[in-house]
């Protein structure tokens, strides 16, 4: 079906519910707190419903889904196959109803809604300190890079997508039995004490098909 005709019924939902249009697929409303932004990006025939979240007082407020901090796609599949169906226009009202409806908890209570199912959002998902900053600005614990935890996680990040850690050779002789047991998850250590950098490399794995 047409773009314009999966996507009229939604705007003019989300227009009567106070939402802004930013951009052509994006509608922006300030939350019941006054101080968090919701993106709600729209069905465009490929996606369906993306909702992303900026806050006043931690980094940018402008109401632009790609300057946002977090999404959450619980409802990325809904009206996602514009391309190749066609939905009826009651069809397209009840999915945007029903998705408005879920999202009120954040609608109405902003930050303090998202921090309560911080666990159905993602963010800084390839970016650390994106990670660390969120949990910080959320009262919760930050990134611990010594602790078990991060190792095995990291470990299992660059074997999956390849790359390595990269250190300095001061901070490696500072916590060499920490760096050194990377070898225990399959890291490779390789030391340049002339560029007195260390180098922590991981196989990336095969995918099987």
């Amino acid at each position: 079906m047409k773009k314009s005709a999966l996507q009229k019924p939604i705007k003019e939902i989300l227009l009567g519910k106070g939402f802004e249009c930013i951009k052509p697929n994006d509608y922006a409303i300030t939350a019941g707190d006054g101080s968090t932004k919701l993106i709600l990006r729209i069905p465009d025939g490929k996606k369906g419903f993306i909702l992303a979240a900026q806050f006043a007082d931690f980094g940018v407020f402008d109401g632009v889904f790609t300057n946002a901090v977090m999404r959450q796609y619980d409802f990325a599949y809904v009206m996602a196959y514009g391309d190749i169906k066609e939905y009826s226009e009651s069809e397209i009202r009840d999915a945007t109803e029903r998705v408005l409806d879920a999202y009120e908890c954040y609608l109405s209570d902003g930050a303090r809604a998202i921090k309560e199912r911080l666990d159905g959002w993602t963010f800084g998902d390839l970016d650390e300190r994106a990670r660390d900053a969120v949990q910080r600005y959320f009262g919760l614990a930050g990134i611990d890079p010594y602790s078990k935890e991060y190792q095995v996680e990291k470990s299992d990040e660059l074997k999956r997508h390849g790359g390595a850690i990269i250190l300095t050779l001061c901070e490696y002789n500072e916590h060499k039995d920490f760096y050194d047991s990377y070898t225990l998850l399959g890291g490779r250590i390789t030391v340049d004490e002339k560029k007195e950098t260390v180098m922590i490399s991981f196989a990336q794995e095969r995918k099987h098909v």
